[in-house]
């Protein structure tokens, strides 16, 4: 049995007509599209006409909105006073409300005084317990107008005394709703009882 004898000619020649027909193809098209333009009405001549420029009409009343309705915020816990300005602690009308926060700092300032104003009057008298309650103003931003004793029980007037002046020299705590006059209640009594 004898094999055949190899192709003798290129391979590449139909890829060659290939690319010949499609380039024909595309050189026809592209001169297709440029010979037939669709048939549009030839463009009419626009004249251009300048005039002075116009002022717009002054708006009607009857097209503003109305203002919106002002929302009632409750009592003014503020300022009273409406006339020079004045310092938050001249003001005076007090008619506010201790906040939870207010409280909170005024605890955390009483917790304090036991060992600068409570424990030396301890060393003293190891049976010394009891309440003392505190007068204190409280501007609108939290300022500390005023701290004095309200009352104190027997032996515990001048650890009222030294509480109401470190409260009074802590200056500030969180604000309260409005400038508040307020009774503090502390209460004093040794470790462990």
């Amino acid at each position: 049995m004898s094999t055949p004898p190899p192709p003798t000619g290129g391979g590449n020649g139909k890829y060659i007509a290939v690319a010949v027909v499609l380039l024909l193809g595309m050189g026809g098209l592209i001169v297709w599209r440029i010979t037939s333009k669709p048939d549009a009405p030839a463009p009419t001549p626009t004249a251009v006409t300048t005039s002075a420029p116009t002022q717009p009409p002054p708006p009607k009343f009857d097209d503003i909105p109305p203002p919106p309705a002002v929302e009632d915020a409750g009592p003014d816990t503020g300022p009273t006073n409406r006339g020079p300005a004045l310092k938050p602690c001249e003001i005076l009308s007090c008619n506010g409300n201790m906040t939870p926060d207010t409280e909170a700092s005024l605890g955390m300032l009483a917790r304090q005084t036991r060992r600068k104003c409570y424990e030396p009057a301890l060393a003293q008298d190891p049976s010394l317990m009891g309440h003392v309650d505190l007068k204190l103003r409280i501007a609108y931003d939290g300022e500390i107008c005023s701290s004095s004793v309200d009352s104190a029980d027997p032996g515990l007037q001048q650890v009222g005394e030294c509480t109401a002046r470190i409260i009074a020299a802590a200056g500030r705590v969180p604000a309260p709703k409005g400038c508040v006059n307020v009774k503090f209640p502390v209460t004093y009594k040794p470790q462990g009882k």
